[in-house]
């Protein structure tokens, strides 16, 4: 087995380690959000992994033999955000092991995090308003499952939704309030519960992916309801009654991403471009951070890609 990037193996972590580390993965688990616990899950199975070739144990890893999981952690990924997660999956597991009083201590507290770069910035990429129209613009919209990916991908633009967020959503969670279309979000990052206001452009491309499927749905109405809201596909362009998950979402995105040469470009550059947008056209910083469902403004901010604007200017406003 090589060492990578898991894809679409999410195995009990028992099948790829012993009894002792499946015991302190399940109980990790239970104790993070469902949003998170796939990608945990993937975190901790890469690591079980890496233990199984090197013929190490998590119950008697020393701090030299975590440097070693460091440094190829180091030279698998470019994206070091995506590396320090998969440290703290590290660390949380010895967390636990020493909770559970199968080891002593934790060294993986002792171990140097990755540098995201900038702090005061994230790392993904935003695009402007005119890269925004090339990358619909490469969303065919002929068939369903085009419809689906153009509804998807307007949805992350236009409400800054993560991407686990849309894939959680029910077709019953799309509703009306005061007069708006809303979208409920029952189980955002930390379990909290949030109303997504619609704009009218997104809830007609929701309508027109919904209507192309409706007339294939073989549920009932109240099942229907309690369906999931974005549906994978067969061939033929037929959808299937599972939803898309988080991996499924990243890889349509950074597929239409490619086909309009917009390289780079992941679900959550989708959210970065939405609070640079919404920002820059005088969204007040408080909206925004409802929206992104952030618990500090300061994690909105470090969004905000194009903070400099020489043509409206902090300086253009002192006048005596």
């Amino acid at each position: 087995m090589t060492l990578s990037e898991p894809k679409n193996n999410f195995e009990p972590v028992l099948a790829q380690q012993n009894l002792l580390f499946e015991r302190i993965a399940s109980t990790l688990l239970k104790n993070v959000a469902v949003s998170t616990r796939r990608v945990y899950l993937g975190d901790a199975t890469q690591f079980a992994n890496w233990l199984k070739q090197k013929d190490f144990r998590l119950e008697t890893l020393d701090f030299e033999q975590l440097s070693e999981y460091r440094s190829f952690l180091d030279k698998l990924y470019i994206r070091k955000p995506t590396a320090a997660r998969k440290l703290v999956v590290v660390r949380r597991l010895l967390e636990v092991a020493v909770i559970l009083k199968l080891r002593n201590d934790n060294p993986a507290r002792e171990l140097t995090g990755f540098s995201p770069g900038t702090k005061d910035e994230t790392p993904h990429r935003a695009l402007n308003k005119a890269e925004v129209k090339t990358l619909l613009e490469a969303i065919p919209t002929d068939t369903r499952k085009g419809k689906r990916d153009y509804a998807l991908i307007m949805l992350l633009l236009r409400t800054g939704l993560r991407r686990a967020e849309a894939a959680a959503l029910l077709k019953g969670d799309i509703s009306n309030e005061q007069g708006h279309t809303i979208a409920t979000v029952r189980h955002g990052k930390g379990e909290k519960r949030r109303v997504i206001k619609l704009p009218v452009d997104v809830y007609k491309a929701l309508t027109f992916y919904l209507d192309a499927i409706s007339n294939l749905d073989t549920q009932g109405t109240a099942e229907t309801e309690k369906g999931p809201l974005f549906v994978g596909f067969s061939k033929g362009d037929r959808p299937k009654q599972t939803a898309l998950n988080g991996l499924d979402i990243e890889r349509i995105v950074e597929g239409y991403a490619k086909a309009a040469r917009l390289e780079g470009l992941t679900p959550h550059g989708l959210r970065a471009t939405f609070v640079t947008i919404t920002l820059g056209n005088w969204a007040s910083l408080e909206q925004v951070q409802y929206a992104m469902g952030h618990a500090d403004p300061r994690t909105t901010e470090r969004y905000h890609k194009r903070k400099l604007n020489l043509e409206n200017n902090a300086v253009d406003y002192f006048r005596l």
